[in-house]
């Protein structure tokens, strides 16, 4: 069993893109590589609806991948590795892929949040709100540029 880290370690990662089909995609690929991993992840989205397009998404972005995975709301969501949610409703995972605009309620209880930014100056504008808050609780962060 892994111990948890002190502090959540916060990756921000800025998309070339603009849109939300691509933040989607780059969460299925995360979810994807950390399942390799054997983490546990959930990722948060920001209403059912969402959660809905995204769990459809889990089962056909890749013609090569398998991400097993539930909604928070499914009673068999403590058996599948990866976890969606769109309430905050914390589940067991450690991991956390945020693809709402709000930091994560259960932040201090993770050990890692990957903030997924699409390339529009909007966005940009709240991402760098989002690292000061980060900064300010103390989190170690990161910067990927895609």
């Amino acid at each position: 069993m892994q111990r948890r880290a002190i502090m959540p370690k916060v990756n921000f990662y800025l998309l070339k893109q603009n849109t939300e089909q691509a933040r989607a995609l780059l969460a299925c690929r995360l979810a994807e590589k950390l399942l390799k991993q054997k983490l546990p992840v959930q990722i948060l989205v920001g209403s059912l609806a969402a959660a809905s397009v995204l769990d459809q998404l889990l089962w056909s972005f890749s013609a090569d991948s398998f991400v097993p995975h539930a909604l928070c709301s499914d009673p068999l969501n403590m058996e599948a590795p990866v976890t969606i949610t769109w309430d905050q409703q914390p589940c067991s995972a450690t991991y956390l892929l945020n693809l709402t605009t709000a930091i994560p309620i259960n932040h201090a209880a993770l050990d890692t949040i990957a903030e997924i930014i699409v390339n529009d100056e909007a966005a940009k504008t709240h991402s760098r709100q989002l690292w000061n808050t980060y900064k300010q609780l103390g989190y170690p962060l990161q910067l990927h540029q895609l």
